[in-house]
């Protein structure tokens, strides 16, 4: 299937590859298993699968029968490469690969929380139209050192008894795909590729510009 790039206020260039410069993202492709990814709510059912993801093995969830519009997700608290200080790690983008299938979806969101029992942040991706194709979905360029206001002003949601934003990403303890289904009907979401991109160190854009500055005086 053909894989969509939606990248929220900035042109995409993320190719799930390790960049030129700089430090290689963080991924979980979900090749062999579901990387220590769970069900994150109580009306999540997930179940990994070999084959049909982008490429090859995804993490499936879908709706418990139930009569609320609870949201379903997958998350990990267990993975080292996801958690600890992002400002130190240099990470300033984060997201995943989304498939819908015959699920319309009011909101998709990249959600990072403290702990399991304290509330976070997260960025919401939009709602998302039922569709059997994968689309990537990726944060614009944030500031793990941000402030509030203008974690706020770039598109970030506080959730009740968080941390500050530069609280939370000096010390995630957890990181979820988390999905608001539009009613109590059945769901279907399929989510590969969790990632973390961290910016190019100062050297490496260094060494990026006088690669660029070198290139311009040859021509």
């Amino acid at each position: 299937m053909r894989t969509q790039i939606l990248s929220m206020g900035m042109v995409s260039v993320f190719a799930l590859a390790a960049p030129a410069f700089g430090a290689a993202p963080v991924v979980a492709p979900f090749t062999l298993n579901a990387e220590n990814f769970v069900a994150s709510t109580t009306d999540t059912v997930q179940v990994w699968l070999g084959t049909g993801g982008n490429p090859d093995g995804f993490v499936q969830i879908r709706k418990v029968t139930s009569v609320d519009a609870f949201p379903l997700g997958t998350r990990t608290s267990v993975t080292p490469e996801f958690l600890g200080n992002y400002a130190a790690a240099g990470i300033n983008r984060a997201g995943f690969d989304l498939v819908t299938f015959n699920t319309v979806l009011d909101g998709s969101q990249i959600r990072f929380r403290p702990d399991v029992g304290t509330n976070g942040w997260h960025y919401n991706f939009g709602a998302m139209p039922a569709s059997n194709s994968w689309v990537s979905l990726l944060t614009p360029v944030f500031d793990p050192t941000w402030s509030d206001v203008m974690a706020t002003a770039n598109g970030w949601t506080q959730e009740p008894g968080a941390p500050s934003f530069a609280t939370l990403f000096s010390s995630v303890g957890w990181i979820e795909a988390r999905f608001d289904n539009p009613g109590p009907t059945s769901a279907l979401i399929g989510v590969d590729n969790v990632r973390l991109v961290p910016a190019p160190s100062a050297a490496a854009a260094g060494l990026l510009g006088l690669a660029l500055v070198s290139r311009r005086r040859r021509r």
